[in-house]
C-alpha cells in the first residue's frame, strides 16, 4: 500500500513538472515575441509593431511595458487618444521622460491644455528630445503670456526641425513682448511673406519697427493694422508718431484720437496730439490737449512746458509767464525756461524783468535757447533786453557776441542799429541797416523797422523811402502808411500825408493813433470839423491824450 501511494505521488509530481516546463516554453516564446515587437517599433514600422503588441495582449501576455511600447506605436501612428490611454496606464510607475513627453503631445492634440503643460514640463527639462514637445510647450507658454519662456522653447523647436508658420507667428509676437525686436521682425516678416498674416502679425510687426525707431518701416504695417480694425491703443499711438514723422499731421491727429478712444494709458498721447495740432496749424485746438495734460499731471514741470509752446505761437505772453513760473516752482528750470520767460516779459514790456531772466541764463553758462524747435543766440536776446533798457553799450557788446556765434539775422542788425542810435553813432546804425536790407531785400518788416530808426535819427527823407519800400512789399501794412504819412507831414506834404492816413484807416479802422494823426493834419488844413471828428474817434479807441485837442479846439 505504501508503494502505491508513493507511485501516485510521483505521477502527480511528474505531471506538474511537465506543465511547468510547457508554461516556461510558452512564456519564453511570448517574451521573444515582445522583444521582437520592440525591435520592429524601433525600426519605425509602427503599424507592424502595433499588430504584434495587440496579439501579445490577446494571448494574455502580461508586462507593464507592453502598454508603454504599444502607446509609443500608437503615438507614431498619430493615434493620440489611443496612445494616451496606454501611456496613462504606466505613467504613475514610470520616470521615463519619453512617456511624459508623448502624453503631453497627446493631451495637446486633444486640447487638454493643462494636462499637456503638466506632462511636457515633466518631460522637456528631463531630456525629451521630440521637437514637438518644445513646440507645444512654447505654444502653451505663449497662451499663458509667458513670452520669454515661449521664445526659448520655440527656438529649440525650430532647431529640432519645426518650420510651421504658426511657430514664426507666435515666436515673433512673443519675441516682441520679450524685448527681442530683431527676432520679432525676422519671424513676422516670414509670416507676411507666406501670405498667412493676420491682424496680430501687422500690429506687432509695426510696433517692433516703431520701438526700434524705424518709423518709415513701421508705417505700412501699422496702417494695415488700422485698415483691419485694430483695437490696440498702442498701435494707434505709434501710428500717430509715424505719421508725424512723415509730416502727415492731420492723419496723425486722427490716429492719436483713436488711441485716446481706446483708452491709451497716460498723458503722452495728449501731448503728442497737441504737438501734431500745432504742426497742422491748429494751435488754438492744441490747448485742449495741453490743458488735459496739466490736469492729469499737475505736479510735472513738463506738463506746463508743453503748453508754453502753444502759448508762444499764439503770442499769449501772459500765459507763457504763468506756466513758466509754475514750471520753475515745480522743478529745476532749464535755460530755455529762463530764455522764454525773458521773451514773454519782453513782449509784455517788462524789460527789466526780461533782462534779469536772460542774465540768469547767461550766468549759468548758457549761450543759446530754443523756441518751437528753432535755436537762437542767448546773447541776441540779451542785446534786445539791454536795448529796451537803454543800456546801449552793453547791448552792442552782447549783440557782437551773438554775431561771433554765427547769428546774422536781420533782427540782429536792426537791434544793433537801435543801440548805435542810442549811442548817437548814426553812421554805424545806417551801416547795419544797409547790411540787413542787402541780406533780405524782400522783407517788408525789415524796411519798416529801418524807416522807424531813420526817422528817429532825424533822416525823415530816408525814412519815407523805406516806408514806401515796405508798402511796395506789403500793400496791406497799415503801420507803414501811418509812418509814411507822418514823415510826409513833417516834410510839409499834407495832402499826400492825408492820403496815406486815409489808407491806414481803411486797413485798420480801430487804431487810435491813426485817427489822432489824421485829425492833426485836418486841423493844419483848417478843416476843424473833420479834425474834431477824428480826435473824438481817437478817444473812443483809447487815446485819452486826444481829449486835450478836443477840449482846446473843438468847443463851440
Amino acid at each position: 500500500m505504501y508503494r502505491q501511494v508513493t507511485m501516485r505521488f510521483g505521477f502527480i509530481l511528474l505531471f506538474f513538472l511537465s506543465c511547468y516546463h510547457l508554461s516556461a516554453q510558452v512564456t519564453n516564446s511570448a517574451q521573444l515575441d515582445f522583444e521582437a515587437a520592440i525591435k520592429v517599433l524601433r525600426s519605425g514600422a509602427y503599424q507592424e509593431a502595433l499588430d504584434k503588441f495587440n496579439r501579445l495582449e490577446r494571448t494574455g501576455f502580461q508586462d507593464k511595458k507592453l502598454y508603454r511600447f504599444r502607446g509609443e506605436a500608437k503615438f507614431g501612428l498619430d493615434d493620440f487618444q489611443g496612445a494616451a490611454e496606454d501611456l496613462d496606464k504606466v505613467r504613475l510607475t514610470s520616470e521615463d521622460p519619453d512617456v511624459f513627453g508623448m502624453l503631453g503631445i497627446c493631451k495637446y492634440q486633444q486640447h487638454e491644455w493643462e494636462a499637456a503643460k503638466y506632462f511636457l514640463l515633466k518631460a522637456v527639462p528631463n531630456g525629451f528630445k521630440n521637437s514637438k514637445g518644445h513646440l507645444y510647450l512654447g505654444y502653451l507658454y505663449y497662451e499663458g503670456y509667458e513670452y520669454p519662456k515661449s521664445v526659448e522653447q520655440l527656438n529649440a523647436a525650430e532647431k529640432g526641425g519645426e518650420k510651421e508658420i504658426q511657430l514664426y507667428q507666435r515666436r515673433g509676437v512673443g519675441a516682441y513682448y520679450a524685448s527681442e525686436n530683431q527676432l520679432a521682425i525676422s519671424d513676422l516678416t516670414k509670416v507676411v511673406k507666406s501670405g498667412k498674416a493676420e491682424l496680430k502679425t501687422y500690429e506687432v510687426l509695426g510696433l517692433a519697427y516703431a520701438t526700434d525707431e524705424k518709423k518709415s518701416s513701421a508705417l505700412p504695417f501699422l496702417s494695415r493694422a488700422d485698415s483691419l480694425k485694430s483695437r490696440d491703443s498702442k498701435v494707434y499711438f505709434e501710428l500717430g508718431k509715424c505719421l508725424d514723422a512723415d509730416k502727415k499731421f492731420d492723419r496723425a491727429i486722427d490716429a492719436y484720437s483713436e488711441a485716446i478712444e481706446l483708452n491709451y494709458p497716460g498723458s503722452a498721447v495728449y501731448t503728442a496730439r497737441g504737438k501734431s495740432k500745432i504742426s497742422a496749424g491748429k494751435v488754438k485746438e492744441s490747448l485742449v490737449d495741453f490743458d488735459q495734460v496739466v490736469k492729469m499731471k499737475p505736479e510735472s514741470p513738463d506738463s506746463y512746458r508743453d503748453r508754453v509752446e502753444a502759448s508762444v505761437r499764439l503770442n499769449d505772453w501772459a500765459k507763457v509767464v504763468t506756466d513758466l513760473v509754475l514750471t520753475q516752482a515745480l522743478g529745476s528750470p532749464s535755460t530755455d525756461d529762463y530764455a522764454l520767460l525773458a521773451v514773454a516779459k519782453f513782449n509784455l514790456k517788462n524789460f527789466q524783468g526780461a533782462l534779469e531772466d536772460v542774465n540768469n541764463a547767461v550766468s549759468k553758462g548758457a549761450e543759446s535757447y530754443s523756441v518751437n524747435g528753432k535755436k537762437y543766440s542767448l546773447y541776441f536776446l540779451q542785446g534786445q533786453c539791454l536795448v529796451a533798457n537803454k543800456q546801449f553799450e552793453a547791448a552792442v557788446a552782447a549783440l557782437e557776441k551773438a554775431e561771433v556765434q554765427g547769428e546774422q539775422s536781420d533782427d540782429l542788425y536792426l537791434e544793433r542799429a537801435r543801440a548805435y542810435v542810442g549811442m548817437r553813432k548814426y553812421e554805424k546804425a545806417i551801416s547795419d541797416l544797409e547790411i540787413a536790407q542787402k541780406n533780405n531785400s524782400k522783407d517788408a518788416n525789415l524796411y519798416y523797422n529801418s524807416a522807424v530808426i531813420k526817422e528817429e535819427i532825424g533822416d525823415v527823407g530816408a525814412a519815407v523811402l523805406d516806408y514806401s519800400q515796405a508798402i511796395k512789399l506789403n500793400p496791406k501794412d497799415a503801420l507803414a502808411y501811418y509812418g509814411r504819412g507822418n514823415g510826409k507831414a513833417k516834410k510839409g506834404n499834407l495832402s499826400e500825408a492825408l492820403a496815406d492816413l486815409d489808407e491806414a484807416i481803411s486797413i485798420d479802422g480801430t487804431n487810435s493813433s491813426f485817427f489822432k494823426a489824421r485829425g492833426n493834419i485836418y486841423y493844419q488844413l483848417k478843416n476843424k470839423d473833420k479834425a474834431c471828428f477824428d480826435w473824438r474817434k481817437a478817444v473812443e479807441y483809447g487815446d485819452e491824450k486826444a481829449r486835450f485837442s478836443i477840449d482846446q479846439y473843438c468847443k463851440k
